[in-house]
């Protein structure tokens, strides 16, 4: 019994030590570990849900910025003349409104009243701008007068006034007597070429008597000694005007501007006055544009306004006697149209060329060059 027991404890200490074995792993000796050379690297990064590459689209340069115009230096004074007439009543505008601000600190006007007057202020620079007639402007360039034509504004202003109501064509005036002012003048020549383009001999078919000025010819009608009268607007307006309140009629028998273009049809056409630029101020091509400008804006505003235009043009006009009614009714019978030289150049070498058949001395001579046309 007792060897039984003893051996029941010594199986369950076997049975023990095996439990106590398999609990417990063999030791290894642990293999060597290897040199390792280690490459820094960048983390890896855990994937996320791909963002869209953002693509700029390409962009056009910003444009060089436009350099600021320089402004025009300010003149002291501009001196604008203008005649006894409409071409008057523009550049009177201009002053009143000191449209030429921009470019000048004061502007004046003055009045030329006859040729020599204007050969004198043309040929002595005492203007900086100046309103003639077309064919006079090419005389002074051709005898060397530093000018340029910047515009022809009025394209026709002459009328022959008679209180004859039997005269309706050029040639009805044959044999009789006309008077014309300003003997070798833009009137003269024109009623000298209206006469041969209608076939007439001057020296045969009518005779032409000539007055120092528009005043003295009017003065002729109004009082009887002479019945056919070669006159400018304003001065056929106001002699008709004087006329009716003496009881007189007189009326304008003959429009040059349309017997000048019957002949042929709708050409040509009598470009008959305009504006100049001189001397110096022809350097100055900021200042020229400036003019064309406000002088263009003072012609339209004029047209549109002829009664305030009237009364404008009498206090420009008061030692010449013109009122403003006078002034008023006259600019309806006068053909306005502001054309820039370089665009009416055709119509006025046509007209000068027609004025140099009966005289070349109407233009100087010649046609001016190119260097007679202001280029803007």
């Amino acid at each position: 019994m007792r060897r039984l027991i003893l051996l029941t404890l010594v199986l369950i200490g076997l049975l023990a030590s095996m439990l106590t074995a398999c609990a417990k792993p063999a030791a290894t000796t642990p293999p060597a570990s290897p040199t390792i050379s280690v490459t820094p690297t960048t983390p890896a990064v855990t994937p996320t849900s791909p963002t869209p590459s953002i693509i700029t689209p390409p962009t056009t340069p910003a444009p060089s910025p436009t350099p600021t115009p320089t402004p025009v230096r300010k003149l002291d004074n501009i001196r604008l003349v203008g005649t006894i007439g409409p071409l008057t009543i523009p550049l009177a505008y201009m002053v009143e409104n000191n449209s030429l601000a921009a470019v000048a600190n004061k502007t004046t006007l003055d009045i030329w009243a006859t040729p020599a007057q204007l050969q004198a202020m043309v040929t002595g620079a005492q203007a900086d701008f100046l309103s003639l007639p077309s064919n006079g402007a090419a005389t002074f360039y051709n005898r060397g007068v530093k000018l340029q034509f910047l515009d022809n504004s009025i394209w026709n202003i002459l009328f022959v006034v008679t209180p004859d109501t039997e005269i309706r064509t050029v040639t009805d005036l044959k044999g009789k007597k006309v008077v014309v002012p300003y003997q070798h003048a833009v009137p003269d020549a024109m009623f000298q070429s209206l006469v041969q383009q209608y076939g007439m001999d001057l020296n045969k078919d009518i005779t032409i008597s000539y007055a120092p000025d528009p005043i003295q010819a009017s003065q002729l009608l109004l009082t009887g000694m002479e019945r056919y009268v070669l006159l400018s607007e304003p001065s056929a307006t106001s002699v008709i005007l004087r006329g009716e309140s003496s009881g007189l009629k007189f009326v304008r028998a003959i429009n040059v501007g349309a017997a000048w273009k019957e002949p042929w049809g709708s050409r040509p056409v009598t470009p008959v006055a305009g504006t100049i630029v001189l001397g110096e101020m022809i350097n100055k091509p900021e200042v020229v544009k400036v003019f064309m400008t406000e002088y263009a804006k003072a012609v339209d505003w004029m047209l549109a306004n002829p009664e305030k235009a009237g009364e404008v043009g009498a206090r420009a006009l008061a030692q010449q006697g013109f009122t403003a009614p006078v002034l008023t009714a006259s600019l309806k019978n006068v053909e306005w149209r502001f054309v820039t030289a370089i665009e009416a150049r055709s119509d006025l070498e046509n007209f000068f060329n027609t004025l140099a058949r009966v005289s070349p001395n109407f233009i100087g001579g010649k046609l001016p060059d190119d260097g007679f046309y202001f280029k803007p």
